[in-house]
């Protein structure tokens, strides 16, 4: 349960806070070789910092976890494509970052996890719009609100209603 706190954060919008609950918990599991458990934690956290901006930390955590080769975990196998994809957008390496993203939501979606769905279209969605493929992100963000408010996920429902609305209103008619 120690990752609670964090996800709580999340939910609230605070990821500096997030961050501040998964790093020390993420360096104990590293330093106990918590391998199946930091392959989760640690790209939570390197999404919490991509939502700060902090892509360069984000990106030691997506390789932690991809060195880890937990590949029974897959939570982690789509998160660490997740933050890599968006680390590598904000680079201007869009065809890699779209690639992974779009690996992510595969992995994803042959789950039942709707939150987990969301937030990989969440980040697809992040991918595009900086390719400027500001139609195809909307759609994308579509997804992901689908997802939470299917999972009655209110607090990141409310969190997608104004990038969509933001979005759609970039998006050419």
């Amino acid at each position: 349960a120690e990752w609670l706190p964090a996800e709580i954060a999340s939910l609230a919008g605070d990821h500096q806070a997030a961050v501040e609950y998964l790093r020390p918990f993420c360096d104990l599991l590293e330093d106990l070789d918590q391998r199946f458990y930091l392959s989760s934690i640690a790209p939570m956290l390197g999404r919490e910092l991509c939502a700060l901006g902090r892509h360069a930390e984000a990106e030691r955590y997506a390789r932690l976890t991809r060195e880890l080769e937990v590949r029974q975990n897959v939570l982690g196998e789509a998160t660490w494509r997740q933050v890599q994809a968006v680390v590598q957008a904000h680079r201007g390496e869009h065809a890699e970052a779209e690639a992974l993203a779009r690996e992510a939501v595969g992995i994803a979606e042959r789950t039942d996890g709707l939150n987990y769905q969301g937030d990989a279209f969440c980040d697809l969605a992040e991918v595009l719009a900086a390719a400027g493929r500001t139609h195809e992100a909307a759609e994308a963000l579509e997804q992901a609100l689908e997802r939470y408010e299917r999972k009655k996920n209110l607090a990141m429902a409310a969190q997608m209603r104004p990038r969509l609305e933001t979005l759609r209103g970039a998006a050419p008619a």
